[in-house]
């Protein structure tokens, strides 16, 4: 009878096992999948709007700031092939620095990319227009912030508290132990969180006023496709940093029961969720197109 007990034991604990790996493995696949994706289509759309941006001589504030995200998604792109390498070999062959650079351009990148659409929306919100000296400042001084200020000081501390293997990468998960990080990121998840729900409400209210205004003949009006594509911005926000940024707060405060790692991979997988933000060129691309289709079709149905 005790040998039977124990026979089944094991073969509990042997298809517990089981089940783990095969998660894991599906987990890593959704991630392989995911940056496959990003990187080919994000990509295309670099290469697309920078050949719409160098058509057009305008140096304004919508300009500059695309301008930027270009430049933003095209780093963020160059680290996408070493995790591909690490997550279909599973072994981590650059070194230590370069996985901290790699795992710090992802944040980077995309609270950089967060900062460029709130300007992109409050600009059009307020219809702000600067001159060209005044805005090539002003996304100048973000650069340089973030070059000489913010990316030093993150790659300074950033996986350097506690001791990594060698072979794996994305580890850091047990800097979270320490007070400060969790305070820092519980900030940033109430920060983003917080604008993005207030720029999402003012948004939809404006959009609501001047489809009241303009209404049945909206989508000939420039103010309605201009308010659009903004709301375009807030909806990549919602649907790529969100969910990243909700699921954090829930990994921090069930760190300690991740025995087996499984959060860490839904952690790695919300955040490669985060660089499908740099499809939005492309898929901005598209929606015009899209518009443009609706406001033919409008006009030959009168």
């Amino acid at each position: 009878m005790t040998l039977f007990i124990k026979q089944n034991l094991r073969n509990q604990n042997h298809s517990s096992n089981d089940t783990v790996l095969d998660s894991s493995e599906k987990l890593h696949t959704v991630l392989i999948v995911l940056y496959i994706i990003n990187l080919a289509g994000g990509t295309l759309g670099v290469i697309m709007m920078a050949q719409l941006l160098l058509q057009r001589r305008s140096q304004s504030v919508m300009t500059i700031t695309i301008t930027s995200l270009l430049v933003l998604h095209s780093f963020m792109l160059l680290s996408i092939p070493f995790r591909l390498s690490y997550y279909i070999s599973g072994v981590w062959k650059f070194g230590r620095f370069a996985c901290r650079l790699a795992s710090a351009i992802i944040y980077l990148h995309m609270y950089a990319t967060f900062a460029f659409y709130v300007a992109i929306i409050i600009a059009r919100l307020l219809r702000l227009e600067f001159r060209k000296c005044y805005t090539a400042a002003w996304a100048g001084a973000v650069w340089l912030l973030g070059a000489l200020v913010i990316t030093p000081v993150l790659l300074s501390y950033y996986g350097t508290s506690k001791t990594y293997r060698s072979s794996e990468c994305f580890q850091f998960h047990t800097e979270l132990q320490e007070a400060h990080m969790v305070i820092a990121n519980y900030c940033l998840v109430g920060v983003l969180v917080a604008v993005c729900a207030v720029l999402t409400g003012i948004q939809l209210t404006v959009i609501y006023r001047v489809a009241v205004k303009y209404w049945p003949d909206i989508n000939s009006h420039v103010e309605f496709r201009a308010q659009a594509k903004s709301f375009f911005f807030i909806l990549v926000t919602l649907v790529c940093f969100v969910p990243h940024h909700i699921f954090r707060v829930y990994y921090i405060q069930n760190y300690d029961l991740d025995k087996d790692h499984k959060l860490l991979l839904y952690n790695e997988v919300f955040l490669a969720l985060t660089t499908m933000c740099c499809l939005d060129m492309l898929s901005n691309h598209v929606m015009t197109a899209l518009l443009s289709c609706c406001m033919t079709f409008f006009t030959l149905l009168k």
